[in-house]
């Protein structure tokens, strides 16, 4: 009897149908099971079916568009995040690729439970010698190298030592992060499965070898039993039509290991022999002087997706979200500076078009009123804008949170930008990026926090 596969979706998932052809044309029968908050019967049906399965493929996409961070929503179902973790737990064959891959770290699956060990995905940071040179989403044909002993894990078994593969890469957050106790812990126990190379295996930590600044290179891990493989690759995809991928092998392993009982493979662990540097970002993390700090909020006019996906987890529907740059000017620049700055921006149509378009921008600073940014009359054909002040941000949502990632690569891309106008590169200093979250309450929002942000 073929070993069924569960191939978990979501909203927004796109892997799904790839993952289902290669599982099936290996000797493999996919099983789709679709997880989607409200309705509270099939979610526990379908874990159930999930955990009765031999091996999972967490596949690929952009589940609720990658709202409030990448994989963080989809681990916030707990009878999906359940069920993967007792598959897990129980020796069975878990593959995860790109956004499965965020999912999972949101987990800390590579990990015992009570782990002091994590992993984030973080934002793409495309930079070569210390300069940014691709910002943003990256769909290309890269390749990686077989790091570990192909016995180590569930997925390498039918791999060379060594091999080096084409495979598809196609996110916008594949940044691998961890500390160095977490990076020591993994080379320690040889769970490095594969590392980012160039086409003869070199492993250079630059663009676009590296393809998203991730630490070592590291593209995928695994556990300390072995049954899972984390990665940001497709190892479901063919690289062009002609030919099929050779990373599909690892769903011939995955077959093979659970024919062979689902073994525990950590006696298998071995120390792997790659130096420890951690990436230096702080020049993507500038610590502005609030002094000379001015915020502009760029309020949604249209349905904001992501304050909605919020709404959905918390089950409130009394909050609001603002985009948010923050500009540190010169000593001597005023507000007068930031609302310059502010349209320089907007000239730019940044942010894929949306300043102006349909968002309301304002700008504050450190003891200064409000100033929303919007249209005040008409000249002929011609919409008139100006700064109009106002007493206050958003009326009735006193707590604020702020998501600031540090470090910031579209904020520095766009301080770039920006110095591209002489007068602005004489008054703007620094520039952060983010979003913020307000909310009517103190208990809203440490609900927010322990839920969404946690």
């Amino acid at each position: 009897m073929r070993p069924v596969i569960s191939v978990p979706y979501f909203p927004g998932s796109n892997g799904d149908e790839d993952a289902i052809r290669e599982i099936n044309k290996h000797g493999m029968k996919a099983l789709p099971l679709y997880f989607h908050f409200g309705d509270e019967r099939r979610l526990d049906e379908n874990a159930k079916a999930m955990i009765q399965t031999d091996g999972a493929f967490l596949c690929g996409g952009f589940p609720y568009e990658d709202r409030l961070g990448f994989g963080r929503v989809p681990a916030k179902i707990k009878q999906y995040a359940d069920a993967v973790r007792q598959m897990v737990d129980n020796g069975k064959p878990v593959i995860a690729v790109c956004s499965g891959d965020q999912i999972a770290h949101s987990m800390r699956l590579a990990f015992p439970k009570d782990s002091p060990y994590r992993v984030s995905m973080l934002s793409n940071i495309c930079d070569r010698d210390g300069e940014i040179v691709w910002d943003g989403f990256y769909d290309k044909v890269v390749y990686t190298k077989l790091a570990c002993d192909p016995e180590r894990t569930a997925f390498t078994r039918s791999f060379r030592e060594g091999a080096v593969m084409p495979q598809v890469v196609d996110h916008g957050g594949g940044r691998f992060w961890a500390d160095a106790d977490t990076l020591n812990y993994l080379l320690a126990n040889g769970l490095v499965v594969e590392q980012y190379c160039d086409e003869r295996g070199n492993v250079i930590d630059n663009f676009p070898t590296n393809p998203n600044g991730s630490m070592l290179n590291i593209e995928s891990i695994t556990n300390m039993r072995g049954n899972v493989k984390l990665g940001m690759c497709h190892d479901e995809r063919h690289v062009n039509a002609l030919h099929d991928d050779e990373a599909a092998m690892s769903l011939v392993s995955m077959r093979e290991y659970i024919e062979d009982g689902c073994p525990d493979l950590g006696s298998k662990a071995r120390r792997q022999d790659i130096p420890v540097r951690l990436k230096d970002y702080s020049y993507l993390c500038p610590s502005l002087d609030p002094s000379r700090t001015y915020d502009i909020y760029i309020r949604m006019l249209t349905d904001d997706n992501e304050r909605n996906i919020a709404q959905l987890f918390l089950g409130e529907g009394d909050m609001d979200r603002r985009r948010l740059v923050r500009l540190e000017l010169a000593e001597g620049a005023d507000i007068e500076y930031a609302k310059r700055a502010m349209i320089e921006i907007a000239g730019m149509d940044f942010l894929a078009g949306i300043m102006l378009k349909k968002d309301l921008p304002s700008v504050q600073g450190s003891g200064t009123p409000v100033f929303t940014y919007e249209v005040t009359g008409k000249e002929g054909n011609r919409l008139v804008r100006s700064f109009t002040e106002h007493n206050d941000v958003v009326d009735g949502f006193p707590v604020r949170y702020e998501d600031v990632p540090s470090p910031n690569p579209k904020a520095y891309v766009l301080k770039r930008r920006l110095w591209k106008n002489p007068s602005l590169r004489k008054s703007v200093t620094n520039v952060q990026t983010g979003s913020v979250f307000f909310f009517p309450d103190e208990r809203s929002k440490a609900a927010a926090m322990e839920l969404l942000f946690g």
